[in-house]
């Protein structure tokens, strides 16, 4: 496996939950930074292109890769290979992105609890 090509597509994007979920330690409900990347990658001979997107979690900073569609012919443990081979090329790219942003894209997500 070989990954040929990666380029991002959009720019990084925030997503700022309410606090009250913060402290819950769920990195579903922590705060984050995405951005979307596509990948070109070989597999024996055969060449295909996916996308996927990185995030960096704020509280935990933890880094992780997300391909959201099925790749056939790959397994949890292939799948996991792959992952890392990205977020070892996309690490260093994604936070100089980052920090050159000048205009900030964000998205709030807010509670929504009953005032009874």
């Amino acid at each position: 496996m070989n990954i040929t090509s990666i380029s991002f597509t959009d720019p990084p994007v925030y997503h700022q939950f309410p606090p009250i979920y913060e402290n819950l330690g769920l990195p579903d409900v922590s705060s984050f930074i995405e951005q979307r990347f596509q990948f070109t990658f070989t597999l024996g001979k055969i060449e295909r292109t996916r996308y996927g997107s990185i995030r960096l979690y704020k509280q935990q900073g933890d880094f992780k890769v997300m391909i959201p569609e099925k790749l056939p012919g790959f397994g949890p443990i292939r799948l996991e290979k792959l992952k890392s081979l990205l977020l070892e090329q996309v690490k260093t790219d994604f936070i100089q992105n980052i920090e050159s942003e000048p205009q900030k894209r964000k998205v709030y997500y807010t509670d929504f609890r009953s005032t009874r």
